[in-house]
């Protein structure tokens, strides 16, 4: 049994660069011990051995496992998983992770901060945090300052942050320009008769209005003068788009409720397509990693970088992953900790960034986790006992 320590001690060593860890060897040699009332004993022995091999050099370990083991050396290193490349990769690579200030981070969200990262350490760009918070009754306070240190425990300090309300005269900018080369107009007409005028193929009436009509009822949205649901802001897509949904979209919308931190500033509010195309565009976005459920807004959002003739970024559309048995709905996890429900955003009965870390799972079992999915177009679903199982695993090895 000694020299079958001594042994597994060395292989742990050299594999480990020159130090063995007791507990790794512990539990090689537990299935080796038929007599367990001789644990204790031979737990004395694993120290006295891990003391001798740990004050060897790693030549001399090396030397010594060549004695005991020589087949140890003639295994073939194992290859591994190298993640795929991304399209157009060139000097400058800028990927970022756009999260709402709704609710906290959670394993949903870890996804794409995963394959972010690894693709920004793979080809040595920027990764960006940018804050969507553009719906002024859907954001709160407190996420602003947790997402930001979510972020940084799973995949490092961001390289820059930008928070949408931060940029809404830019959105605005933008819009004056389009309407002015008649590619966004006023729409004030019932949204059911809209709804139907659309999938019938025709157009609302505001999409013939003149670019001085069109920039009257945009500087009187932005002044007050009109009330949420009586006019909107919609952007004059091509008539021949086979899917209705894709037509003539809102790019802007009412909304006078008290933003979290614009206050009343602004009444006018741009939509997701809208602010994240301008985003995209002015933040030199090159490739955006995103859930395949986004394809449609891609297909939107190109409308802006058409019409103002800018680059579009590479899109690569993620599969969806299906979490049973875990609780991920971010609005959901808020209402459990505004009700009692959850003890604070970091109780252990849910999957928050925050839970994981206070329950000391490592980053990097959480990146791994997602390196393994990689950036795979295909859905997946796991139950909550596989990816425990799974992280346990990986941040067992992290932590040994």
């Amino acid at each position: 049994m000694k020299k079958k320590i001594l042994q597994i001690s060395l292989e742990n060593a050299v594999e480990f660069k020159g130090k063995c860890n007791k507990k790794a060897i512990i539990n090689k040699i537990i299935p080796l011990i038929k007599d367990k009332s001789k644990l204790k004993k031979i737990s004395k022995d694993v120290d006295i051995v891990i003391d001798q091999v740990n004050n060897m050099s790693l030549s001399d370990q090396i030397i010594e496992l060549k004695k005991l083991n020589p087949k140890f050396f003639d295994k073939k290193e194992k290859i591994k998983k190298k993640i795929v490349d991304l399209p157009n990769v060139k000097k400058i690579f800028r990927v970022r992770s756009a999260p709402s200030a709704s609710g906290p981070l959670h394993i949903g969200h870890a996804l794409v901060l995963s394959i972010n990262k690894i693709y920004r350490d793979l080809y040595g760009g920027s990764h960006i945090l940018r804050i969507e918070d553009t719906n002024p009754e859907a954001n709160f306070k407190e996420f602003y300052s947790m997402i930001k240190k979510d972020f940084t425990w799973l995949v490092g300090k961001p390289d820059e942050i930008y928070v949408q309300s931060d940029r809404i005269e830019s959105y605005y900018n933008i819009a004056e320009k389009l309407i002015k080369k008649g590619k966004l107009y006023f729409c004030n007409e019932n949204s059911e008769v809209i709804r139907k005028k659309i999938r019938k193929g025709e157009k609302p009436i505001g999409a013939s209005s003149s670019v001085k009509s069109n920039l009257e009822n945009w500087k009187k949205m932005l002044n007050g003068e009109y009330d949420a649901g009586e006019g909107v802001m919609r952007v004059n897509t091509p008539d021949n788009l086979k899917n209705p949904a894709l037509r003539d979209w809102i790019a802007f919308r009412i909304n006078k409720s008290k933003h979290p931190k614009t206050g009343s500033k602004y009444c006018v509010w741009p939509m997701m397509n809208f602010s994240v195309a301008v985003d995209d565009h002015e933040l030199k976005i090159t490739h955006v990693i995103r859930g395949k459920d986004h394809e449609d807004q891609t297909r939107r959002q190109s409308n802006i970088f058409e019409y103002m003739n800018w680059k579009t970024p590479e899109y690569i559309h993620l599969g969806r992953i299906n979490y049973e048995g875990m609780n991920i709905s971010a609005s959901e996890i808020r209402k459990g900790v505004e009700s009692g429900k959850f003890d604070g955003y970091d109780d252990k009965r849910v999957e928050t960034l925050s839970s994981l870390r206070k329950r000391n799972y490592k980053p990097a079992a959480i990146i791994k986790f997602f390196y393994e999915i990689g950036p795979t177009k295909r859905d997946k679903t796991f139950k909550k006992q596989e990816v425990y199982k799974t992280l346990d695993s990986f941040n067992k090895k992290i932590i040994e």
